[in-house]
């Protein structure tokens, strides 16, 4: 009675160790069991950042005004570094959302993007700029408004 069910079980378990170490298909597979084993079914996380999401999620729902201006003004140093025409850019914080409006240079646009994206603190990057292919389109724009127009 036992030989029948332990072939049985030696069967079932060859068959498991062929589905879960196939070479085309089972590193999918093993990938969606851990999830599943997580508690997490149908979403993958990327390998030994969870603790970091969740750190970043923690400080989106408890963010306060005052962090917002410090990574405002962080932002805004880093600008110097970033562009070669900071001033012509406007950065304002809600939340750790970040919004980037103004005047860029097209070259400098997607560097400035991944490099504000990628600090710590910001949560979401909106992206209001327009681009410009001639330094002096920008620096034309720095120029202050006279006071005759500003008093229309």
């Amino acid at each position: 009675m036992n030989k029948p069910m332990a072939t049985l079980g030696a069967a079932a378990a060859g068959a498991l160790a062929m589905y879960y170490l196939d070479p085309e298909l089972g590193a999918r597979r093993r990938a969606l069991l851990a999830d599943l084993v997580r508690g997490v079914p149908g979403e993958r996380r990327p390998a030994g950042r969870g603790r970091y999401q969740r750190r970043a999620y923690l400080r989106a729902t408890h963010s306060d005004p005052r962090n917002d201006a410090e990574l405002r003004d962080r932002i805004r140093e880093a600008l110097d570094r970033m562009v070669s025409h900071p001033g012509a850019l406007n950065v304002s914080v809600d939340n750790g959302v970040v919004r980037l409006s103004g005047r860029v240079l097209a070259k400098e646009r997607e560097g400035l993007l991944e490099q504000v994206q990628r600090m710590p603190g910001v949560q979401k990057l909106v992206n209001a700029m327009s681009a410009h292919d001639d330094p002096q389109e920008l620096a034309a724009g720095d120029r202050p408004i006279p006071l005759e127009a500003a008093s229309r």
